[in-house]
This record gives structure tokens, C-alpha cells and sequence, in this order.
């Protein structure tokens, strides 16, 4: 597992266990990355939301640069996640 996608692991985990950390996590996600060894570069926005057993928050990520010269194939190559149904409870 990737250093990064580890210590991700490590914050969701300790949030589910302390409501404070979690409270904190939502309130200045930079400070808490932080504590966890992950640094937010500059100018990065950061918004902590909680997915729930009824309501699932779907990211859509930004475009490729160059997007706009791809093929409808490479882009849909490029957006991935044929797996992401069989991760939502129900």
C-alpha cells in the first residue's frame, strides 16, 4: 500500500473512533493532513465531507489538461472507476 493511501487509512480510522479529531478534520483538514504527515501544497482547497449509510458524496475530478484533444475513449480511460459501485453499502 502507498505511503500516502496508508496514512489516509490511518486518519479515517482515527476518525471513526474520536468525534473531536473528526470535528477538527471537518473544521481545518490542512492542520490535521498535517499532523498525519501529509502536506496540502499551496493553493490547494481542501473540503472534508462524511459519506453516510443514505447519502454518498460523488467527486468529479477535474479534467485532464489537454482534455479537450482526447478521444471520448482516452478520456473515459482516463476517468476510471469501474469498481466504484461495489463499494457503496446496500
Amino acid at each position: 500500500m502507498p505511503v500516502q493511501r496508508k496514512q489516509l487509512a490511518d486518519l479515517f480510522a482515527a476518525c471513526w473512533k474520536d468525534e473531536a479529531l473528526k470535528a477538527r478534520f471537518v473544521a481545518d483538514p490542512k492542520a490535521v493532513f498535517a499532523e498525519y504527515g501529509m502536506d496540502v501544497p499551496e493553493g490547494v482547497a481542501l473540503k472534508v465531507v462524511e459519506n453516510g449509510d443514505s447519502c454518498v458524496h460523488i467527486t468529479i475530478p477535474a479534467p485532464p489538461s489537454g482534455h479537450m484533444d482526447l478521444s471520448d475513449e482516452e478520456l473515459s480511460n482516463a476517468a476510471g472507476g469501474a469498481e466504484f459501485w461495489q463499494a457503496i453499502p446496500g
